[in-house]
């Protein structure tokens, strides 16, 4: 008895309102300010809120074609750029792979340029002293 009482009871009721990225809420203002927006939504925040009801939009603008397709594209490559940044910390942390080769090679590249400008002003410092003797 008690499964048919709870196949009968609508689901998530009480929550009319949809954000961009398919989450819903209770109110507006809620789904206006959704944080799953930031990651699943193509802007990477709320475009906009529609009513369940009604099919209404209650908050922002529904995009264009165009300006989805336009946000799909810059959301991809940001995609992209964060999967890039994920997999370089990733090999940082295993202590292994190409990149983490590359970024050590670069690090002692740049100790060692480190290294002989200090020298080199060293040597200026000892000619200054040499020269007001």
């Amino acid at each position: 008895m008690a499964i048919e009482t709870l196949s009968n009871a609508p689901s998530f009721s009480g929550y009319h309102f949809e954000c961009c990225c398919g989450e819903q809420f209770s109110n507006v203002h809620a789904a206006a300010t959704c944080k799953k927006c930031r990651v699943y939504s193509v802007w990477g925040y709320t475009k906009y809120v529609t009513d369940l009801r009604t099919g209404e939009v209650v908050y922002g603008e529904l995009p264009s074609e165009e300006e989805y397709s336009e946000a799909v594209a810059a959301a991809n490559e940001r995609w992209e750029e964060e999967r890039k940044e994920w997999e370089f910390q990733k090999q940082m942390w295993l202590e292994q792979g190409d990149l983490y080769e590359a970024e050590m090679a670069r690090r002692e590249a740049e100790k060692a340029q480190r290294r002989s400008e200090e020298e080199e002003d060293t040597l200026w410092d000892i000619q200054d002293d040499l020269m007001q003797a």
